[in-house]
């Protein structure tokens, strides 16, 4: 068994926190000790204690730095991890500073969830080509993007893609959907997004494209899932739309597999800082026919006429042109279904994700001369 700590700095709920808190889980599933650490009001620390998972409450706060390291190292001398790994910028610097300061001095990862260009500087260089052992990204292209740009080394780093519960995600499961909730029937064309509310997630191009949609195909209704810090903007997009009661926003939600189940297609709109979605690979899994902006990130699973439709950034009639041309031929839309849920199923399934994870941790501490077990199911602690 190995002992991990995981770190976030972040007080709200997105894929980011969401990946965190399941492969903790799955991990935790696998025989190990999965301590959660981050701020006393984060909504990250609340869903890991529901869960069972042990979380540690920490102060993330400028003026609290000092404090907060000694109570770092302290965790680390109590707790004796073997892994820490990192997922925001101040909890990076944080813990990997308490971790280089304590006597245990566990192996530190640094992961990467997001495509934003990370800045070249001195500080830069410190917290992802120096301090760390090994950096995870969530995407290919983030992975190239800290090589290519910020110098650091091929071999620190691995792409390790977001995994999802296929077994959950799963067409076959006959979920009720939420058409009867939403007024729509069985033929009435539905096409919806799952994401956090935030600007580059690009809902207004969402809504913006159903208008065009709309003018084809007159019943079809649209469904925009999640909560977030634009959740006012675009309430206000969509009553200035003309689409009136077609347009659903339905707030955060936890039934999300049976959303997806409804959808005859789902949009990922983004135009910057992502990584490889989770909503995306759900919606895949679902068998949902998928369309999506081009980013480089999204091009790693969204293959373009094979897995889903590519539509350029911000540019809403390109959006609706392949939203119509999926509503408009059952065949397309049958062979992107398949051909995307087939690839959900071989290539990211969380137990993928978990597999090449403890591949990681395994030969992080067998080349720090640290006891590391030989297979997974019958690990001892590496003291």
């Amino acid at each position: 068994m190995w002992t991990i700590f995981h770190s976030e700095a972040s007080l709200g709920w997105g894929g980011q926190e969401i990946r965190i808190l399941n492969e903790s889980l799955g991990m935790k599933a696998r025989g190990h000790r999965v301590i959660i650490i981050a701020q006393d009001d984060s909504l990250i620390l609340e869903k890991a204690r529901l869960a069972g998972l042990d979380a540690l409450s920490v102060s993330f706060r400028k003026k609290d730095y000092p404090k907060t390291v000694l109570s770092l190292v302290r965790s680390i001398k109590k707790y004796r991890p073997d892994i820490v790994n990192t997922h925001s910028s101040r909890d990076s610097w944080l813990l990997t500073l308490a971790s280089r300061l304590s006597k245990k001095r566990p192996a530190v990862i640094r992961t990467r969830h997001i495509s934003t260009p990370v800045s070249v500087g001195f500080a830069s260089s410190l917290i992802y080509r120096r301090l760390p052992d090994k950096i995870v990204t969530t995407a290919e292209a983030i992975r190239e993007a800290l090589i290519e740009r910020n110098g650091v080394d091929p071999g620190k780093v691995v792409s390790i893609p977001t995994g999802i519960d296929t077994a959950a995600f799963d067409p076959g499961r006959g979920l009720a959907g939420i058409r009867q909730e939403i007024g729509a029937g069985p033929d009435t064309p539905v096409v919806g997004m799952v994401s956090v509310l935030r600007s580059w997630k690009g809902h207004e191009y969402f809504i913006e494209a159903a208008r065009f949609v709309a003018e084809r195909f007159p019943l079809a209704r649209f469904v925009i899932t999640g909560d977030g810090p634009r959740k006012g903007a675009i309430s206000e997009a969509i009553a200035s739309s003309g689409l009136g009661a077609r347009f659903h926003l339905l707030g955060h939600r936890d039934d999300v597999p049976n959303i997806l189940s409804s959808l005859d297609i789902f949009v990922q709109p983004s135009y910057a800082n992502e990584g490889v979605p989770q909503s995306v690979l759900q919606a895949m899994a679902m068998g949902v026919p998928v369309v999506a902006t081009d980013l480089k990130p999204f091009k790693e699973i969204v293959k373009d006429r094979e897995t889903g439709l590519l539509a350029p950034v911000k540019d809403p009639q390109a959006l609706a042109d392949r939203i119509s041309e999926i509503l408009a031929d059952a065949r397309l839309s049958e062979r992107l279904s398949k051909n995307a849920r087939a690839l959900a199923l071989k290539s990211f399934s969380i137990e993928s994700m978990l597999d090449r994870t403890e591949e990681l941790y395994s030969g992080l501490l067998s080349s720090r001369s640290v006891a590391a077990p030989e297979n997974a199911g019958t690990k001892t602690h590496s003291e």
